[in-house]
């Protein structure tokens, strides 16, 4: 058990580290500003693909397909 919690925490760490690196890059880069806007694009993509899939799966629940062999009336 400690073992596995010991490498959830390196893991953390790893990836602290990586995110920290990449921010310092970008503040000591010239190109920060095009940097910024490709990656605020991106997330924009991201976010509406995320909520296009969470409206469909909301309007899945709302309006469950038919039973085969029901009939509406």
């Amino acid at each position: 058990m400690k073992n596995n919690v010991d490498s959830k925490l390196l893991l953390g760490l790893v990836i602290g580290a990586a995110v920290g690196a990449a921010i310092g890059y970008l503040a000591a880069t010239d190109k920060k500003e095009q940097i910024l806007d490709e990656l605020n694009s991106f997330v924009g993509r991201v976010k509406e693909g995320f909520n296009s899939a969470i409206n469909k799966y909301k309007g899945n629940l709302e309006s469950p397909a038919e039973e085969p062999g029901r009939t509406s009336e």
